[in-house]
């Protein structure tokens, strides 16, 4: 099966970069970026494929993790969409096919979510 693109979407860079090291270990084409802003421009100029979004929901910008999965689910129906966010509260907020990571998450609850979505999407990191 063909590598998995995922999006990463987090402005605090520590957690970027360790997202982004694990996803790529594991068998993902990662592209990161530390805003939804950031990330809604990268889809709508590049025709790459993108399987799945993993996006905090709160950060700078116009656009925050939730407002993107709105827009994405909207436009780009086959993008699976996985929130994270130390506020807990903000998952009842969530609704359809996206799903929710808390912080603060381990290595395998992450991986176990991203190949969730993958699999729900038809792809994999396997």
């Amino acid at each position: 099966m063909a590598q998995p693109s995922i999006l990463v979407l987090e402005d605090d860079e520590i957690i970027r970069s360790l997202m982004v090291d694990v996803l790529e270990e594991f068998g993902a084409h990662v592209t990161s970026f530390p805003s939804a802003d950031d990330g809604m421009i990268f889809l709508e100029r590049d025709d790459e494929q993108v399987d799945l979004i993993v996006s905090d929901i709160q950060m700078p910008g116009l656009l925050n993790g939730y407002d993107l999965s709105r827009v994405v689910a909207h436009r780009w129906p086959s993008i699976q969409v996985l929130l994270t966010s130390g506020n807990t509260s903000l998952a009842s907020e969530l609704g359809g096919r996206v799903r929710f990571l808390p912080k603060p998450w381990s290595t395998e609850r992450l991986l176990e979510c991203v190949e969730s979505a993958l699999t729900q999407q038809g792809a994999s990191m396997h």
